[in-house]
């Protein structure tokens, strides 16, 4: 049993799939993976997407029933929160997890505050595709830093062959991979098939969702 907590298969909401049909064929080639839940992670507060949370959660209410009843898939609705100072609007996963994304180029000089606010509401913190932000890659100052807060670290699929993705599998700072999926209209095909050759992350990451959220998976 396989979950994929970062994903933009809600369709029609921003950068990533557009159908409810593609949304449909791609977690059908999901469930032959062995990947039972899915949590739909669509931006939020990005500079390049342009969407509101209500329209997001009309969305994911509007086709729920049917992409499950279609798929035998499990999903959930979170988002991506693209992090800057006192920005409080997101979509929790179940009341407990937080997915936040920050500038890749430059380092952002209110990362530590601001996920510390975020800490102090409650919410865990998940940084995700780690590996794409190189000014945290060349500090590692700032990479125990995170880890002392326990902020958890998602490596996209694609990331796991960059020098940044093997690093962080190599010292076993990764909690959790992910897709990253926005639909084989905007990317290449994800390979499913490393949700089972690195299943020793994988599986974790329903271990920690269970853990630390109120409600079972």
């Amino acid at each position: 049993m396989f979950i994929d907590i970062h994903n933009h298969l809600l369709p029609g909401v921003d950068d990533g799939v557009k159908k409810v049909e593609d949304t449909i064929k791609e977690l059908k080639r999901y469930k032959e993976y062995g990947v039972s839940h899915v949590i739909f992670t669509p931006h939020i507060n990005n500079p390049s997407v342009s969407n509101n949370i209500k329209e997001i959660k009309n969305t994911y209410i509007k086709l729920k029933k049917h992409i499950e009843n279609e798929t035998g898939i499990v999903t959930y609705l979170a988002s991506e929160l693209y992090l800057v100072p006192e920005y409080k609007e997101f979509i929790p996963f179940n009341d407990s997890f937080v997915l936040i994304e920050f500038p890749t180029r430059v380092f952002p000089v209110y990362t530590l505050d601001a996920i510390f606010n975020l800490q102090l509401e409650g919410y865990e913190v998940i940084l995700v595709h780690v590996e794409r932000y190189r000014w945290l890659f060349e500090n590692k100052k700032l990479i125990q830093r995170m880890k002392e807060m326990n902020v958890y670290f998602q490596v996209n699929f694609e990331g796991i062959n960059t020098e940044e993705g093997k690093f962080y599998l190599e010292k076993n700072l990764v909690d959790f991979l992910a897709t990253d999926n926005h639909g084989t209209d905007n990317r290449k095909e994800v390979d499913l098939s490393l949700f089972s050759k690195y299943s020793n992350i994988t599986k974790k990451a329903i271990e920690i969702l269970e853990i630390k959220s109120p409600e079972k998976l």
